[in-house]
C-alpha cells in the first residue's frame, strides 16, 4: 500500500513539474526577462524593507542602472553570441575585435556600477547599500541554485 501511495505521489509531482515546465516554455524571451525583473524587484523590495521615502529614492536610481546594464548586455549579444557563432569560422582579427569589444563593455559595466554606487551613497547609508548588494546576491544565488531559467523564478524567497 505504501508503495502505491509513493508511486502516486511521485507520479503527481512529475506531472506537475512537466506541466509547469511546459507552461514556462511557452514564454517568449521578453516575457521571461520581464518575469525575472518582476521577481527581482519583489525580492529586493522585501529584503530592503523600504520606507515610502526610501523606495521613492531608490527605484529611479535602480531603474536607470538596470537600463544601462540592459544596453550593455544588448551590445554584448550584438558583438558576439556564443550560441550562434561558430568559433572556427572567425578570423584572428575578428576574434581580437570581439575580445577588445568585450573588455570595453566590461569597463562600461564597471563605470555603470560605480555611478550607481555613487548615486546610492548620496542618498543612503552604507549599511543600507550593503543590504541591497546582499539582496541582489541572494536573489541570484536562489535563481542559480534552483536551476530555473525558464521565466518562473519561484516565490519562496518572499519569506526568507
Amino acid at each position: 500500500m505504501i508503495k502505491k501511495i509513493l508511486f502516486l505521489v511521485a507520479f503527481v509531482c512529475i506531472n506537475i513539474s512537466a506541466f509547469c515546465q511546459e507552461k514556462n516554455d511557452n514564454l517568449t524571451w521578453e516575457q521571461r526577462k520581464q518575469q525575472f525583473k518582476a521577481d527581482k524587484i519583489a525580492f529586493i523590495s522585501t529584503a530592503m524593507d523600504f520606507t515610502v521615502e526610501e523606495a521613492q529614492a531608490f527605484w529611479p536610481i535602480y531603474n536607470k542602472f538596470d537600463e544601462k546594464l540592459d544596453q550593455i548586455g544588448e551590445k554584448r549579444r550584438l558583438t558576439f553570441d556564443p550560441r550562434k557563432t561558430e568559433l572556427s569560422n572567425l578570423s584572428e582579427a575578428q576574434c581580437t575585435n570581439i575580445l577588445e569589444t568585450s573588455f570595453e563593455l566590461d569597463k562600461e559595466e564597471l563605470n555603470a556600477k560605480d555611478e550607481f554606487y555613487k548615486e546610492l551613497k548620496s542618498r543612503f547609508s552604507s549599511s543600507k547599500i550593503l543590504k541591497y548588494y546582499r539582496a541582489e546576491h541572494e536573489f541570484r544565488r536562489k535563481i542559480f541554485c534552483k536551476n530555473d531559467f525558464n521565466g518562473s523564478f519561484g516565490k519562496s524567497y518572499k519569506n526568507n
